[in-house]
């Protein structure tokens, strides 16, 4: 299925030349005049959390609903390096430039059968071009230390921040304590809304007592 998918878009793509979401200019999937524009996130629910975007404004929702949902996989590389920029100023702080600590990017996993339905992890994308910006080596790539174990409702159906909560109760595990023990944890996510996924993967990840875990979204 995935492949087949894939051909589709290479066709589709070769057919109908990539235009920019918000302002239709060929060439590109989001021109970087509209990306500049897309306004600033408010305030995340929850402090380990930061976002970039607002996921109000219209064009952000609409690109991130096509990253997500219609195989326009494209948009990982172009949200990649404001993720990889936003990450850098937070950690900027407390980055010894004598230090060889590597920081464990991982993103947030989805179940295997809805992973088998949608073909791709947006999460997982973006995590993957976020490193390729990382000349230094300071960042790994960790996919498989955070697993999801249960499979829950889409978090959109639950609309206050208990009923996520509870939709995602015992979702995740951590898969390799040794790994994450006394590391920094940078989480990887498309979209915050109240923040109950990143909590949810936050509480799973601390019980391998690493030394922090920061979260990252595209927009909030």
């Amino acid at each position: 299925m995935n492949l087949i998918l894939n051909f589709f878009s290479s066709v589709l793509d070769a057919i109908f030349p990539q235009k920019c979401v918000a302002c239709k200019k060929d060439g590109t999937l989001l021109c970087e005049q509209c990306l500049c524009g897309f306004p600033v996130a408010p305030p995340a629910p929850l402090p380990f959390i930061h976002s970039v975007f607002d996921y109000q404004h219209s064009p952000t929702k609409n690109t991130l609903w096509r990253f997500k949902y219609k195989n326009a996989r494209g948009f990982a590389k172009v949200f990649a390096e404001r993720l990889y920029e936003e990450i850098i100023a937070e950690l900027s702080d407390n980055i010894d430039a004598g230090s060889d600590e590597k920081y464990l990017l991982v993103p947030v996993p989805l179940h295997k059968s809805r992973l088998r339905e949608r073909g791709y992890n947006q999460s997982s994308l973006l995590a993957k071009e976020i490193a390729k910006y990382d000349r230094s080596g300071m960042f790994e790539f960790a996919p498989d230390v955070l697993k999801r174990v249960r499979k829950t409702k889409p978090q959109a159906r639950a609309e206050k921040r208990s009923a996520r909560q509870a939709n995602l109760h015992g979702a995740f595990t951590c898969s390799d304590y040794a790994r994450v023990h006394g590391r920094t944890i940078i989480l990887i996510d498309d979209i915050t809304t109240t923040g109950a996924t990143l909590l949810a993967s936050k509480k799973a990840l601390s019980l391998a007592r690493p030394r922090k875990v920061l979260a990252f979204t595209i927009a909030h």
